[in-house]
């Protein structure tokens, strides 16, 4: 999986860069330590002034480049978890539905949210600190073969330990932490769906068997994260035992050098600075690299999501007006039109129907005979069928979703909106003249509510538009529908949601525009507008 785009990998490089400066400078400190006592001992007045000095540049330096360290890291996570997020939500997005909606709306929203979240702390900060770390145990190898061969060789027999149990845990942490990933996407799907069904446990008092499954859920994803922290904490408490060992060892040895005479005072000290300087970085590097390795499994069901970004070229194409089946008629012709969810289980068996430019057509039948089925093939929701469909000549299966989306717009029963206001929820982003946006408040009827509202159009709809009410936000959607001028109008019961009468109005005002081609699914028509349809399409008739 690409984690950095091109910029990202220089701020990568300069935070690299200048910990690495960082730790170079902090390792040198054991020298400048050394140098301190050796003059003070030895009452060189001229030598500490002049090793004061260099301390005070040597501060300096530290600061300012620890502080370019910080703020390059800083951006550079996130510019990463930002890109990221992003990549995953285009990707999400660019799936084809029926593979989208495979999948729990929470899975998406997991990997969104958790899965990042442990990119960044499991991966970005590990690896950065490892980076870091490696430069400093370098460094300090450097001077403690300098200061003392024997203390190294000594340090170094310890190495072997230090990276034995990480080795071996390694395997085993990326397994729990797979399962702990899993398990959040789990834990999210499992809240979501708790916290929507808000009225139904309030309404049927089933707070307590809900509350019980949640426990049980929460539970569970407690008990998978302490599977992983635990195994952690077994490594790193052993590098800490570890450590500890190794400086008491460095303090006995340098002292016995010391009293032989073969070290200074200055150089004891410094050794045993640096034996610090020495265990650190190798401890965060055990305790790190475990959590780096462990990530991959994370970052390849992200690479996963990623995989569809760029299924669809997103481009219109510009077919000339006469493109398509010379003599097709102008509007939406299916032919021997065959599709099964399952393969023993069709919906649709060798449908044949035309819709006809212009006209009005309700489409009508038992519930399961495939209504719902038939429009989501008429807008590309698959393109796993037999048999065909055409839209003004075109197949529906060479039109890009683009294409199909210009010529067909749909009006669902159950109405999604936006948290945003109302304009919003209409233009969806897209720019409209003042004079096509109040012909379609008009057209739909939102218009009369307007003045009723605080803000008017930039009214505020909440979460799915609760502040509105069903008739509100069914108007929204005809607007939302209108406006965009497509030639074809499908309302898949898209009134069966609120009272009669404002749908008789809704239903009616659409059947009563010319040039508009309506296709209407419904369980029960409204006897009032039966002559108002120039035809009526049953599904699953004998």
């Amino acid at each position: 999986m690409k984690l950095y785009k091109t910029k990202d990998r220089l701020l990568l490089g300069g935070t690299i860069l200048f910990g690495g400066l960082s730790s170079l400078l902090v390792a040198f400190a054991s020298i400048l330590m050394q140098q301190v006592i050796d003059v003070a001992v030895a009452g060189d007045v001229k030598g500490f002034y002049r090793v004061l000095a260099v301390m005070l540049v040597y501060l300096a330096a530290l600061g300012g480049i620890s502080l370019l360290e910080a703020i390059m890291g800083k951006i550079l996570i996130r510019n990463v978890t930002r890109h990221l997020r992003d990549r995953i939500f285009k990707g999400v997005m660019k799936q084809k539905p029926v593979r989208f909606s495979s999948r729990n709306t929470a899975d998406y929203l997991s990997a969104l949210v958790n899965d990042v979240k442990l990119v960044e702390e499991n991966y970005l900060l590990p690896l950065l600190l490892c980076f870091q770390m490696i430069v400093l145990f370098l460094a300090t190898l450097g001077i403690l073969f300098y200061l003392s061969p024997l203390v190294t060789v000594i340090l170094l027999g310890f190495l072997v330990l230090l990276f034995a149990v990480p080795a071996l845990m390694g395997r085993k942490l990326q397994e729990r932490q797979d399962a702990y990933s899993e398990q959040l996407s789990v834990f999210t799907a499992a809240a979501k769906d708790f916290l929507n069904g808000y009225e139904v446990i309030r309404g049927y008092s089933a707070f307590r068997c809900i509350f019980g499954r949640y426990l049980k859920v929460n539970k569970e994803t407690a008990e998978k994260k302490f599977a992983s922290d635990r195994l952690m904490a077994v490594n790193e408490s052993f590098s800490d035992i570890l450590s500890s060992l190794i400086t008491i060892v460095i303090v006995f040895v340098a002292a016995w050098q010391m009293m032989r005479g073969t070290v200074t005072m200055g150089t004891l000290l410094a050794l045993i600075q640096l034996s610090g300087t020495f265990v650190i970085p190798v401890v965060m590097i055990l305790q790190n690299f475990p959590k780096i390795q462990g990530i991959r499994p994370v970052m390849e069901h992200l690479g996963e999501w990623m995989e569809y970004e760029e299924e669809e070229a997103g481009e219109t194409i510009d077919r000339p007006e006469n493109s398509g089946i010379p003599g097709q008629k102008r509007g939406i012709c299916c032919s021997d039109l065959t599709f099964a969810y399952t393969e023993k289980q069709p919906v649709l068996e060798h449908e044949n129907m035309l819709f006809e430019a212009g006209k009005k057509y309700a489409v009508t039948g038992r519930s399961g005979c495939g209504k719902s089925t038939l429009i989501k093939l008429l807008t590309g929701y698959s393109g796993d069928f037999e048999g065909q469909i055409y839209i003004d000549g075109i197949s529906v299966k060479e039109m890009t979703q683009q294409e199909i989306n210009r010529r067909i717009a749909v009006i669902h029963q159950n109405v999604f909106l936006f948290d945003t206001d109302i304009k919003d929820n209409i233009c969806l982003g897209e720019d409209y003249t003042e004079e096509e946006i109040q012909a379609a408040l008009k057209e739909s009827g939102i218009w009369d509510y307007l003045s009723g509202l605080e803000n008017g159009i930039y009214t505020k709809v909440g979460e799915d538009g609760h502040l509105l009410s069903g008739g509100q936000r069914q108007r929204i959607a005809v607007a939302r529908a209108l406006i965009r001028k497509t030639p074809v109008l499908i309302l898949d019961e898209g009134t069966s949601a609120i009272d009669r009468e404002t749908a008789f109005e809704i239903e009616k005002n659409l059947l009563e525009k010319k040039n508009l081609t309506v296709i209407t699914i419904t369980h029960h028509m409204d006897e009032r507008l039966a002559g108002q349809y120039d035809a009526v399409v049953r599904l699953g008739a004998a």
